[in-house]
């Protein structure tokens, strides 16, 4: 059946002119040979306005040099084919107005008549969508900046007060140098800290708002679950800001330990009952205590940030119903403690930066964090002349070993010296 046969089948002409998508129909030589109703309007010509024309007609003109002789090789070997995208096709209306197209190409032969069919599509709409999508991560990005501006607050306060400890002319440089390293941090920060806020913020604005939807008497089990979240994001908010505020010390250059004698399962028992509203279901965290001497000579804010850092890590990172082992001994005067998960564990390749600012494994990045807890746990035990090990195999579980000598006389030494 011929070209004009097949347009004089009523069904087939009926779906023609009401395609959805532009459609032209044309002959070996590039001319139109036929129009659908869709491809009239998007262009704004009447049929007899097309017929005969070649298809370059409806390009651009400093494009249709190009574009002939992409047809005349599209000729000799065609193909159906989708025009890539990213070659960013335009058309050409009547009025000269010119808009985005996409194009797909295909062929039939009728005996020794080949004609090539094009489906247009008007790609207008998709671009004000991609504009549209801009604009709404552009006010997302704003929110975020908003969120975060109690942590910009604290950075620029870090900033004074770095600028109000410059003293001596001659530690200038010095200073300056440090002031471009802090710089540095509070970019760092900012960015942590918009991922950071951003998860239990929302998860405080949706829990209170779905807690004034629960009045009545027996919903009290679903106000207990999200009062716990409420609580755990809290938390998490406390967490992040400590590290920010241990780092801030750190760089002041106040990190100094204040030895003081106290009791360790006091300090132990307090710790573990922080952890219970972080706690995943089915999770408990074992303690076990060998020891006679039940005091410690350490610094009691470094040891709390210490063992909660190391539990609230065990807690994150292991799954719901598992146990996590604390075992607190001293042993030939020394204080030990170990923290053992049946958690995610850490790559073996990845161990040699467990301590570095920032630094997060590659199987924890969908884990909430800052990347500084284990930063400040090193830097803690290093002040109170303590050692650290760390033994982990992936998907097995980690154990954090630290060990610290447990003698008054000892630490007196190390300050004298």
């Amino acid at each position: 059946m011929g070209l004009q046969g097949i347009f004089n089948n009523q069904q087939f002409s009926t779906l023609f002119d009401n395609a959805g998508i532009g459609i032209l129909v044309v002959n070996a030589d590039g001319e139109i040979e036929a129009a659908n109703k869709y491809i009239l309007c998007e262009f704004g010509y009447n049929e007899t306005d097309l017929l005969h024309q070649k298809i370059e007609f409806l390009i651009p003109e400093r494009f249709r040099e190009n574009h002939a002789k992409l047809r005349t090789d599209f000729s000799r070997h065609p193909v159906n084919i989708a025009v890539d995208p990213e070659k960013n096709l335009r058309g050409i209306r009547k009025d000269s107005s010119e808009f985005p197209i996409e194009m797909s190409l295909g062929f039939y032969k009728d005996g020794k008549d080949t004609y090539f069919i094009a489906f247009i599509n008007d790609q207008s709409r998709k671009k004000e969508a991609e504009e549209l999508i801009k604009d709404l991560n552009a006010d997302l990005d704003q929110r975020v900046k908003e969120s975060t501006r109690s942590l910009k607050a604290t950075v620029d306060q870090l900033s004074r007060q770095i600028k109000e400890n410059e003293r001596k002319d001659e530690e200038l440089e010095k200073a300056l140098e440090k002031e471009k390293e802090l710089n540095a941090l509070k970019s760092r920060f900012v960015s942590v800290a918009s991922h950071e806020f951003r998860t239990p913020l929302s998860g405080i604005l949706a829990s209170t708002y779905l807690l004034s939807k629960y009045t009545k008497e027996h919903e009290q089990p679903h106000r207990d679950k999200h009062i716990k979240r409420i609580l755990s994001s809290v938390n998490l908010l406390n967490e992040v800001l400590g590290d920010f505020l241990s780092v801030d010390k750190m760089e002041q250059g106040n990190f100094k330990p204040n030895y003081t004698v106290f009791h360790i399962k006091t300090m132990v028992n307090d710790v573990i009952q922080n952890m219970q509203s972080i706690l995943k279901n089915g999770q408990n965290i074992s303690c076990v205590h060998n020891y006679e001497n039940d005091t410690a000579y350490l610094d009691h804010s470094m040891f709390h940030h210490i063992l909660t850092n190391l539990l609230s890590n065990a807690v994150k990172y292991s799954p719901e119903d598992k146990t996590i082992d604390l075992v607190i001994e001293q042993k030939d005067q020394k204080l030990i403690i170990r923290v053992k998960d049946q958690g995610i564990g850490i790559p073996e390749k990845e161990q040699e930066n467990l301590y570095k600012r920032f630094f997060r494994s590659v199987n924890a990045a969908h884990i909430e964090g800052t990347g500084l807890g284990l930063n400040i746990v090193k830097k803690c035990v290093d002040t109170l002349d303590g050692t650290i090990e760390c033994v982990s195999k992936e998907n097995i579980g980690t154990e954090f070993i630290i060990t610290f000598n447990n003698k008054k006389e000892h630490y007196e030494n190390s300050i004298s010296s």
